[in-house]
């Protein structure tokens, strides 16, 4: 589950990179990313009923580290203000790449 994971942390970063590149293809764009969050908030909820109660943590922008549930994080995935301000894509990635490759 963790790579499939990692994969759609890519995917949606990969889509939102190109997003400023592609003007006419916006709408789409957002609907894509708008279904891939929504995908990956479903495979977070897969993963907390493997493992309830799993902490993710979770690095702001400013550089302050919080905790958050695995359930939590995925019902942050539907706000867009909460995905940007929180970094979430890339501490989900970075949380799923750990579970892969445990230190």
């Amino acid at each position: 589950m963790y790579r499939e994971i990692t994969t759609k942390c890519w995917s949606i970063r990969e889509v939102n990179k190109n997003l400023r590149d592609r003007k006419s293809l916006v709408d789409h764009t957002i609907r894509y990313l708008k279904k891939a969050t929504a995908e990956l908030a479903t495979m977070l909820n897969d993963q907390n009923a493997r493992s309830p109660g799993e902490i993710i943590q979770v690095t702001d922008g400013q550089g302050k580290t919080r905790s958050f549930t695995i359930d939590e994080v995925a019902v942050m995935l539907k706000d867009v203000k909460k995905i940007v301000e929180l970094n979430l894509i890339d501490n989900i990635d970075r949380w799923a790449h750990e579970k892969i490759r445990p230190i």
